[in-house]
This record gives C-alpha cells, structure tokens and sequence, in this order.
C-alpha cells in the first residue's frame, strides 16, 4: 500500500424528531400521502361515520392544494370525487376537487360526476368544472390535446348517464370554447404569415372535437360565430373540417354537430370561391393593405400607410432619427409585410430606405393555388346537400 498508513473512518448520523397535536394527526397523515387520506376518509364513509369525514376533510383545505392532471393523477381524482360525493356537503366537496386539472377527467369518472351534479346543483357544478380549467397556455399542452381527443366520447356519456350529467357537458364545453375562441382570436391578431398559419392550423383539430362534444344547438351557436370571423380564420376552419372528415361517423346526418360542420364547410367554399374569382394582380401593380391601427400617435404611420396603398411607388428615402425607424421596422414587421427596410447612414439623419418585394406577387399566387386546391377538396369532401 506504499505510503497509504492508517485511516480513521467517521460517521455522521443526523435525526429529527416531528411532533404535532394529535388533533392534527389526520392532517399531517395527509400532507405526506393524498392517497392514504382518501382511503382513510373513504373507510369512515363506509362504516358510516359522516360526520367524523366531513370534520376530517374540511381539516384538509390548508394543504390541498398541489394542482393534479393527465392519466397519472386519474385514480386520485377517482378516489377524491368518490369521497367528494359521499360527503354530502358542496363547499369540502368542491375543496376536493379543485387542484385537479380537467385532463384528468375519462368516462370512468361520468357516474361520480353526474351524481356530484345532480346532489349539488348547477351553481356548484360550474364553479367545480371552472376550477379544472387552468392557464390557456396550458390547452396546447400534450395532455389537453389527448385530452380533447377523448371530449366527444366523454360528453355522450355525461349525457346519457343518470344525474346531472347534461350540465356537467355543457361546462366542459364551455370552458374549452372559451380558451380556444381566446386563442383563435390572439392568433388572427398575428401578421406574420408563417406564424399564423402555423397557429391557426394547430387549432384545427381541437375545434373539430369541441364541435363534436357539442349539442346541436351549441355546436350551431359556436358554428355560427366562426362564420363571422374575418377570412384569414380559413387557416384553422379548413384543418377543422379536415380533421372531422377522418371521423364521417361524428359529421353525417343525425350526429350532433353535423349541421355546424356544413354550415362551416358551406361558408369556407364562399369564401375560398371569392378568392378564387377574385381579378389576378396586374403586373404594376404594387399596392399593399396597410400596415394597422397604430395607437401612439407617432405622425409617421399615415405616410408608411400611404406609401403601402400606392399602386406605383416601390421605393421610399425616408429621412428620420433612430427611434422613428425603429417604429417603421416594429409596424413593417409584425404586420409581415413583404417590404425590406435598410438604413443608408449618410447624413443626418440616417435614411431609412424601404423596398417592396416581390413577394408582393408571389404571396398572392401561393394563396391563389392553396384556395383553388382547398376549394376543390371543399366540393369533394362536403358537398352542398341537395335541395
């Protein structure tokens, strides 16, 4: 061992003792394991002792907290909504199940769910099913979409199940619509045109199964107020409608939402059928839409917008200090406007020089080709119904 000598080997052990007030025995059991506190509560719900339940839950609200969701949180909330309805008492019912998220929700659940609505009533159900849904960041997230794709399975069940299961669907509904119609409108606000696209079509799927879950009255109404968005919303209806043709079952006469899926494919081949007759830009013809509402009444948008709308003019000097061309550049590009912007620094000020491209035509014989390739898989896939 050479120079190795002797060694001295030490051990260090350190211990804690915790202690509480037997009162808070049950509480303290739980904030170490939700599933073991459950199992506890479920077993004095068994041997009848409700009231010892409901004091011990209520004695859980200051820990429970620890939001849940997707498949691995789904025995928990199992457990919890069993115990949720045995309670019989709406405010420790709904303390229960608030921390899950509503991608822990299957069809095991619909039996529990609809018996909790029916005990509590409509007023409790709303705040429960609101409580589910978290950010709306969160509804693009992989477990709201798998989620999403169990949607329409789930609401038919709610429906048919005994309770109050009819409201519990309609919340579900509701509360999705409503993150997507957030989203939707956030993504119609976006100029850049890649970006949108993407955003919109990434919409597509998850509107087609709200659709699906819905009532037809429902599904008409959410119909109906698509039909009044402005035409770019083409870029998330059309993989809508694409993604319910996968499912004819869910689309065909008879289905829920079968007439808002032809109301939204009638209203997309008006649209798309507009755009395809619409005249084909003339060759000089260099005009753009302009560039939004600026709401800083800097005085430089009304000549950007001008210089935009000409037919003729595609190049602009225009003199102006650092931060008047930074503006220019901010309005330039988050309207996506095929329009470069270059600094020619000589003089003072330095010359802001802005140049349309020819993406001012290429852009617009890309959306003519899209148009006319969707509008013939429109006529394909849904026709107009006779008569």
């Amino acid at each position: 061992m050479g120079n190795y000598g002797n060694t001295l080997d030490r051990w260090y052990r350190r211990a804690a003792v915790v202690l509480w007030p037997r009162q808070r025995s049950f509480a303290a059991r739980a904030e170490a394991g939700s599933e073991g506190a459950l199992r506890e509560l479920q077993g004095h719900l068994d041997t009848g002792e409700l009231e010892l339940a409901r004091t011990l839950a209520r004695s859980l609200a200051p820990i429970w907290k620890h939001r849940a969701s997707g498949e691995a949180a789904a025995p928990l909330f199992t457990a919890a909504l069993h115990v949720a309805v045995g309670l019989e008492e709406a405010d420790t019912a709904a303390m229960l199940l608030a921390p899950f998220g509503v991608e822990t929700l299957g069809e095991r659940h619909v039996p529990d769910l609809a018996e909790a609505a029916a005990r509590y009533g409509r007023t409790w159900s709303r705040e429960a099913v609101g409580s589910w849904f978290g950010p709306v960041a969160a509804y693009t997230g992989a477990d709201r979409a798998a989620w999403l794709e169990s949607l329409p399975g789930l609401c038919a069940a709610l429906r048919t199940a005994d309770g109050d299961g009819d409201a519990v669907a309609a919340l579900l509904v509701e509360g999705v619509w409503q993150a997507a119609e957030q989203l939707l409108t956030g993504w119609l606000d976006v100029g850049r045109e890649v970006e949108r696209r993407g955003g919109m079509e990434r919409l597509g799927a998850p509107l087609a199964r709200i659709l699906q879950a819905c009532d037809p009255k429902t599904a008409d109404t959410i119909g109906t107020a698509l039909c009044g968005l402005p035409d770019t919303a083409l870029q998330c209806l059309l993989p809508a409608l694409r993604t319910a043709a996968h499912r004819p079952t869910t689309v065909r006469d008879g289905a829920p939402a079968a007439h808002a899926f032809q109301t939204l494919a009638d209203h997309c081949e008006a649209r798309l059928t507009t755009a395809v007759t619409r005249p084909v830009r003339a060759a000089d013809d260099w005009s753009l839409t302009p560039a939004g509402t600026c709401r800083s009444g800097c005085g430089l948008c009304p000549d950007l917008d001008a210089f935009l709308t000409s037919r003729t003019r595609r190049v602009m000097d225009w003199p102006l200090a650092k931060d008047r061309r930074r503006h220019i550049h901010s309005r330039i590009d988050l309207a996506g406007l095929p329009v470069s912007h270059t600094t020619r620094r000589q003089g003072r000020p330095c010359t802001l020089v802005l140049t349309k491209t020819n993406a001012v035509f290429t852009r617009e014989q890309a959306a003519r080709i899209r148009a006319e390739t969707d509008l013939a898989w429109l006529r394909e896939k849904w026709p107009r119904p006779r008569g």
